[in-house]
């Protein structure tokens, strides 16, 4: 309760602009879209944790997993794959819930979106939603699936400049929840997180 508490603060409080239509104003942990990811871990870090797309055999963007330094267990930051400065265009700050409780999620969740649209006053917010998620290692970003027997709970965020901020909850099945066991893929524990992303990976993620 006290780190989802943490990070929803230090969210708000890292925000620059209070009341600016820009995704570039929202940060956490200081890390923002248009950063180059280079300000925030070594080259060696990037690549090591790159994760794999689907198996396209042309992918215009990467996804690194990454260990987190602060109050996030872990980021997933996505940039151009050929961009050499390895700029930000979507970062996830993600929590790894050891007891997931599911009203307290929910609880948070609304607390967080109350907290945007107070600090965010031209930006549109989507209803609340659950749906079934289906485990899948090779997913970079998780979709619904009527399949799943894992559920998703989250809130978004639209902004005037196309760019979107997702809370969400994932309560995953138990057969995948292995919270004990060596993590070689973030999407099978139960998380908390913060997704930001940019118009042009917005674009990107339609066309994939």
């Amino acid at each position: 309760m006290k780190k989802i508490l943490g990070i929803v603060f230090l969210v708000f409080l890292l925000s620059t602009n209070a009341h600016s239509d820009n995704i570039k104003d929202f940060k956490i942990e200081n890390i923002s879209i248009g950063n180059s990811a280079l300000d925030f871990f070594n080259e060696t870090e990037l690549e090591n944790g790159e994760l794999d797309w689907h198996n396209y055999s042309y992918k215009e963007y990467s996804t690194s997993l990454l260990s987190g330094k602060g109050i996030y267990d872990w980021f997933k930051i996505s940039y151009k794959s050929d961009d050499d400065n390895f700029i930000i265009e979507g970062i996830v700050g993600i929590v790894v819930k050891k007891k997931y409780e599911d009203i307290q999620c929910n609880n948070e969740l609304d607390n967080a979106a109350l907290n945007i649209l107070e600090l965010y006053k031209n930006i549109k917010q989507r209803k609340k939603k659950s749906y079934k998620v289906a485990y899948n290692p090779r997913k970079i970003f998780q979709e619904p699936s009527q399949s799943g027997k894992s559920i998703a709970t989250s809130i978004s965020f639209d902004f005037k400049d196309g760019g979107k901020i997702i809370l969400s909850c994932y309560d995953m099945d138990k057969a995948t929840n292995q919270i004990d066991s060596p993590i070689k893929d973030i999407n099978q524990f139960d998380t908390f997180r913060i997704d930001i992303r940019s118009k042009i990976l917005l674009n990107y993620l339609e066309k994939v």
